[in-house]
């Protein structure tokens, strides 16, 4: 079955016949559902993360982008998409940014027409036992289904700095946005692919933590059925928070913005598999940017208007 992929009409894009350049081996899809998580220097957790997934009574794709770890976390991965073709690797050798890894998740489980995607951190903040609660929040009617520390039976294990600016971040949101969700920030959420529109996560010009919050509003102001699901937030499971300061004051701005904007979001529609392979890392990352141009997600190449 190598090289062939059931092609996913809804969403009107047509995956690659030969996925040579994707993800890991031959980027076979093997399940309906592709769970992404992006990593950096996440050797201390990366392992349990994908033994916990891999337990879970449903079976899944697993997605790992990685932006260049030099602490074992490749090797980690290596290993299990060795034992298991479920598991698949992408290493973009470089950091480009956590809100530029989703957005590849995105236009990769397109490509190759999974009906749903999940997200999540490998850092064990999220529980990978929460996923099937939110893929039953999809089964019961939602688009998109976000794990919420901020409703009722939510919580988290923040202290401090981190409690105080996840706290705030998301009740200004919610004060100034004035939509109806309770969480913003958080990278735990599943969609059903067929009822978002292409290009809308896709085309999002935020490549750091601004992204979540932009794609929320996006969902939200497309007239998508949000369900939140309560979950508890854990800390992570050793190494440091990849969180800068400077992303906060860029978050602020990206903040006011959506703000001012207040309409109905525009997707940039996708390229086609004729002009999405890169020239450059030959991938099939390729999509448009507001400018009039195209980037690759996999190397961050940009090529001028096209």
């Amino acid at each position: 079955m190598e090289g062939t992929v059931e092609i996913n009409h809804r969403a009107g894009i047509k995956p690659y016949a030969d996925r040579r350049a994707l993800a890991g081996r031959s980027a076979v899809r093997g399940a309906d559902t592709l769970v992404f998580a992006p990593t950096y220097n996440e050797g201390e957790s990366i392992g349990l993360m994908l033994e916990q997934l891999l337990a879970l009574p449903a079976q899944y794709d697993v997605l790992i982008i990685d932006d260049g770890s030099n602490d074992g976390t490749q090797s980690t991965i290596a290993e299990h998409a060795a034992r298991d073709p479920h598991v698949r690797l992408l290493d973009r050798g470089m950091k480009l940014g956590i809100g530029s890894a989703h957005r590849l998740a995105w236009l990769h489980a397109r490509r190759l027409g999974y009906t749903r995607i999940v997200t999540l951190d490998a850092d064990l903040s999220h529980d990978p036992a929460d996923i099937p609660r939110l893929l039953a929040a999809i089964d019961r009617g939602a688009d998109i289904a976000i794990g919420s520390r901020f409703v009722s039976g939510g919580r988290l294990d923040y202290s401090g700095w981190r409690l105080f600016v996840s706290r705030l971040a998301n009740r200004v949101a919610r004060r100034v946005l004035r939509l109806p969700v309770r969480e913003y920030t958080t990278s735990l959420r599943a969609a059903r692919l067929d009822r978002v529109a292409p290009g809308l996560v896709e085309s999002i010009a935020a490549d750091g933590y601004s992204f979540f919050v932009t794609c929320m509003v996006y969902f939200a102001r497309s007239g998508l059925k949000i369900a939140e699901v309560p979950i508890h937030f854990h800390d992570r499971h050793g190494g440091e928070s990849k969180l800068p300061r400077f992303e906060i004051l860029r978050g602020a701005v990206n903040l006011m913005q959506l703000a001012i904007e207040r309409g109905p979001p525009s997707a940039l529609a996708l390229l086609g598999e004729a002009e999405c392979d890169c020239p450059h890392c030959l991938k099939p990352y390729r999509v448009r940017t507001d400018d009039g141009g195209v980037r690759c997600l996999a190397c961050s190449n940009a090529d001028g208007a096209t």
